[in-house]
């Protein structure tokens, strides 16, 4: 042991240091990330190495927490809900589980906790898969899972397996969340379904018997009938005729339908029509059928005074190959045939003057016959108005009353309601509402971008004066 120096003091053999506050702060720091690291790091080690059916246990489990808590959110569980279905796929879960099937039980929760988020997020009142839009006459809807029809509303949400059925003066329009619209005509019955996946895309009907025009946008549609299949192409304008039990005709005024039965398949463009049979699954030989005519007179809204006559004159426009045309005037937007007042389907020229005495708001329209009997898509709806009355313009007037319902959306589809004074004209971003005799209008418009956007609802008198409300959406990304 070597001497110690006289002037070294005791215990100078030992080397000090002198290390500050902030620095053992940095290492502690410095060690806890370390420990949490690695604490997560065998959080993650761990969960991975968790058993498929543990895997599978625990997406049950919380599945069957979200259903509780959507079911708490949103009531009772209508048949094709977002809650039904959260149930539906819960219980094919648990009966995987039952069979030691791990890896299905396991898709199926977590299919299960995808329907339940989106009952969370809807709230009581869900979407469905569409929505009545308008409702005229007898009308009735008959629920999945239940037998009996009741009176069907507008704005009343449609789901997986409900029937619609309309009587004799019936008809109504339905829109489905991908935009496509159904107009079901008078004594009809047809069938919401939805499609077999996700990745099947677009609307999906069944036609038991009766008539519907269908107008696709950006997305496809299926009809099926007991005769036949027509896929719809987007962008397109069919009209699906079925009579029950014997045929299906089919015709494509726009666009692109293909007709398939169990025998054979055929594609129809622009006008043009087929017949698909029952018993046979034959594909009759498609026919051509003519133009629709372009009305000129009077001009849409036209205001008449039943004081000084009677007597309307209709014009339109002359349609290659046709023979005569067909003239119908009603008091419904839908042409249910107890409003209707005047069908003439014996006019050789392209003008006609009718008798209307009656006050009140009208709708007219017109279609071209060919040669063989068929019948063009109707032209587009004009409206007139007969009045005792008809409104004095008055400088300095106030403006209309304008009303907005909270919008109704479907995707980036939006239905406006409201109600503006009679005789008024409405619009929506420009494009023209259909506006009742009492002022209630309703319009369809959707919206191409995501995120914020504004609807500038206008609502303008004889005299020009407007009303203006806009009203901000939005719309999610899908």
């Amino acid at each position: 042991m070597p001497k110690r120096k006289p002037d070294q003091p005791v215990g100078g053999d030992i080397d000090w240091f002198v290390i500050s506050i902030d620095k053992l702060r940095r290492w502690g720091i410095l060690a806890v990330i370390v420990l949490a690291t690695a604490f997560l790091g065998y959080f993650v080690y761990t969960r991975s190495r968790r058993s498929p059916e543990e895997r599978a246990r625990a997406e049950v489990a919380t599945a069957t927490a979200l259903i509780s808590k959507s079911s708490a959110a949103a009531g009772s569980a209508r048949p094709g809900s977002n809650i039904a279905q959260a149930r539906s796929s819960l219980r094919g879960a648990e009966e995987s589980l039952s069979k030691k099937s791990w890896d299905e039980a396991f898709r199926l929760a977590v299919e299960s906790e995808s329907y339940a988020r989106r009952a969370v997020g809807s709230g009581a009142a869900e979407s469905g898969d569409a929505s009545f839009i308008s409702v005229e006459g007898d009308v009735s809807l008959q629920t999945a899972g239940r037998s009996s029809f009741d009176n069907a509303k507008q704005r009343q949400a449609l789901f997986d397996g409900d029937f619609i059925k309309t009587g004799r003066t019936g008809s109504a329009e339905i829109m489905f969340s991908d935009g496509t619209l159904y107009t079901i005509r008078p004594g009809s019955l047809f069938e919401v379904r939805r499609p077999a996946s996700p990745d099947a895309g677009g609307s999906q009907v069944k036609m038991v018997s009766g008539s519907i025009n269908v107008y696709t946008s950006s997305s496809s549609s299926t009809v099926a009938t007991d005769a036949a299949t027509a896929a719809i192409d987007r962008e397109s304008r069919v009209f699906v005729d079925v009579a029950k039990g014997d045929k299906t005709d089919i015709t494509t005024f726009r666009g692109k339908t293909t007709v398939s039965t169990a025998k054979e398949t055929m594609v129809l463009g622009d006008r043009e029509r087929v017949t698909a049979s029952v018993g046979s699954g034959a594909i009759s030989a498609r026919v051509s059928v003519p133009e629709s005519p372009q009305l000129s007179l009077p001009a849409d809204n036209r205001i008449y005074d039943l004081k000084t006559g009677d007597q309307i004159e209709l014009k339109w426009s002359a349609v290659p190959k046709a023979v005569r045309y067909r003239i119908q005037i009603s008091r419904s937007r839908l042409f249910v045939p107890d409003a209707t007042e005047v069908d003439l389907d014996d006019r050789v020229t392209t003008s006609a003057r009718v008798k209307v005495s009656r006050e009140g708001s009208y709708f007219w329209r017109v279609a071209s016959i060919s040669a063989d009997g068929h019948p063009s898509d109707w032209s587009f709806v004009r409206r007139f108005k007969m009045l005792t009355e008809p409104p004095q313009v008055v400088a300095g007037a106030l403006p209309p009353r304008l009303v907005v319902s909270p919008p109704q959306q479907m995707g980036n589809l939006f239905l406006i309601f409201g109600k503006t004074d009679p005789g008024a004209i409405v619009t929506v971003n420009a494009e023209p509402a259909d506006v009742d005799s009492d002022g209630t209008f309703k319009k369809t418009i959707s919206i191409d971008r995501e995120g914020y956007a504004t609807l500038v609802i206008k609502a303008v008198d004889a005299a020009g004066n407007e009303t203006v409300k806009p009203v901000k959406v939005f719309v999610e990304s899908l």
